[in-house]
């Protein structure tokens, strides 16, 4: 159904390749999830694959690729502006006689007066816009289905709505996502697209394998290569040592020998020759031996060894009677108390106003002089970056010292020196995510609020953040629809209804 032989993508302002001849078929059933750290080339890929003949001014690539007539349609990360500047019932107009657009509609949760409202796309939550995209993708009926990280913005139950389509599902399916466990659960095959030895060489893997059994091989052979690089690099130096001695020993012999005894003169050239050959073939196979290799996910997040909260410390007493946007009363009786270094998560379902909610939260702490907070957006483009590289928004004082702790900081993040010259807005999503991770390393605060932390990050970077959030010293209130960081970082999950905050069901996120 989808043939791709020998693909390279090559990115046309730094000549950087993303993707190195890479082969791999998609037939109807098939579900092959694209992993692979930030800004490395997933979204071009699926892009690309949409729409071949479509000019991507930044990008020019090689290879074939083939659809046997069958048609693809894409769901985008980013909702297009064109698109965010319509309303659900220009959309849907096409499809209101099909009944599967309500069946559709009906698992998603989204009532029938969403898909005939006249609202703008763009004023919805991300999760409701999220949904309203994928059921208009879905009624394009395509025969190959492009995903680019569906989860997004989903609640606990769409997402269990989500794994279940991807499974049931009888098209060929081609994802991106960040959800180990959506991926765990779902993904039969694997493209996984890398930036090896400091994002400097591509590299382009297809496997056949399931998500945790491609990570379990992965770890595995890396290791094992490097053990191996090792071994022989040791070898290497022993034989080298060994050598070295007798051409040392060899060469005193020349230097030492009387010019009475050409014979003997010409016997120790040959054998300086023999030797100095010898030592030219160990050379060769030096440059031959298996090469060490590393892995991106390889990256510290900065944010374990920050300043910690005293236990009895009070971070917030949070009273909200109404919880409003406009004339809507989204939630009442609210109310959150946070001592010390807890972390809180809040769960809910698209659209109840967890967003709104945390904004409240972050204006009552803003005024705060005995705490330092540190607020990470779900939606980036409401942060000013002002003009300037990604060094320049991490050192704004200007200051040499300053831009070379942020070009340090990022460097060790696998920023590549043209990704930190560039502008903020240019990174991909993951890219923005680590940036700001940066951001917080330098501003050192001690509370955190966060608004869907992980939703761009690679699935492989997923255990380092989980693990350095975890043992932040700090309180975090943040809101989280990722089962494994709901389990693993949270002490506490609470789920936002329209009567208050309760105690979320820990089942769901196991």
């Amino acid at each position: 159904m989808l043939q791709v032989r020998n693909l390279t993508i090559t990115q046309s302002r730094d000549l950087r390749t993303l993707v190195d001849n890479l082969s791999f078929h998609l037939n109807a059933g098939d579900k092959t999830a694209v992993i692979g750290a930030e800004g490395n080339g997933k979204s071009s890929l699926l892009r690309l694959l949409h729409n071949p003949e479509l000019s991507v001014p930044h990008l020019s690539w090689s290879g074939e690729i083939n659809k046997g007539g069958r048609c693809s349609a894409l769901l985008e990360q980013e909702t297009p502006a064109e698109i965010a500047a319509k309303n659900p019932w220009s959309l849907f107009a096409d499809y209101v006689a099909d009944p599967e657009l309500y069946g559709l509609a009906s698992e998603l949760s989204l009532e029938t007066d969403f898909l005939f409202s006249e609202r703008e796309l763009g004023t919805f939550s991300g999760g409701e816009l999220l949904k309203l995209r994928l059921l208009h993708v879905l009624m394009k009926k395509p025969d190959i289905l492009l995903l680019d990280e569906p989860a997004n913005d989903l609640d606990l139950p769409s997402l269990l709505w989500l794994e279940n389509f991807i499974l049931s599902s009888d098209r060929a399916l081609l994802y991106i996502s960040h959800d180990e466990k959506l991926l765990s659960k779902t993904a039969k095959s694997i493209i996984h697209l890398e930036q090896i030895w400091r994002r400097t060489e591509a590299r382009s893997t297809f496997s056949k394998l399931g998500f945790d059994a491609y990570r379990e091989q992965l770890y595995a052979s890396v290791e094992k290569q490097n053990q191996m690089a090792a071994k022989e690099e040791q070898n290497h130096e022993k034989r080298m040592k060994n050598y070295q001695k007798i051409r040392d020993r060899v060469e005193h012999e020349l230097n030492s020998i009387s010019r009475g005894d050409p014979a003997g003169g010409r016997l120790l050239k040959k054998k300086m020759q023999s030797v100095q050959s010898t030592g030219r073939r160990f050379e060769r196979e030096y440059e031959a031996r298996t090469k060490r290799t590393d892995m991106e996910v390889e990256i510290d997040f900065f944010v374990s060894d920050l300043s910690d909260l005293p236990s009895n410390k009070e971070v917030i007493v949070f009273e909200c009677p109404q919880l409003k946007v406009a004339d809507r009363v989204l939630a009442e009786n609210l109310k959150l108390t946070v001592k010390g270094p807890e972390h809180i998560a809040i769960t809910g379902p698209n659209g109840s106003g967890k967003t709104t909610l945390l904004l409240a939260i972050l204006e009552q702490l803003k005024d705060r002089t005995d705490l330092n907070v540190y607020y990470l957006p779900q939606d980036y483009s409401a942060i000013d970056f002002h003009s300037g590289s990604s060094v320049d928004f991490l050192s704004p004082s200007g200051k040499k010292d300053d831009a070379q702790e942020a070009a340090d900081l990022l460097g060790s993040m696998h920023f590549t020196r043209e990704e930190m010259l560039r502008h903020p807005k240019e990174l991909s999503g993951g890219q923005k995510t680590k940036l700001l991770y940066a951001k917080l390393r330098l501003n050192q605060p001690n509370v955190l609020i966060l608004d869907e932390p992980t939703r761009h990050l690679s699935p492989l970077s997923g255990p380092a953040s989980r693990q350095a959030l975890r043992t932040f010293g700090g309180a975090i209130i943040n809101i989280s629809h990722d089962r494994l960081y709901l389990k693993e970082v949270c002490d506490r999950v609470l789920r936002l209804t329209p009567q208050g905050l309760i105690e979320e069901d820990p089942a769901l996120y196991n």
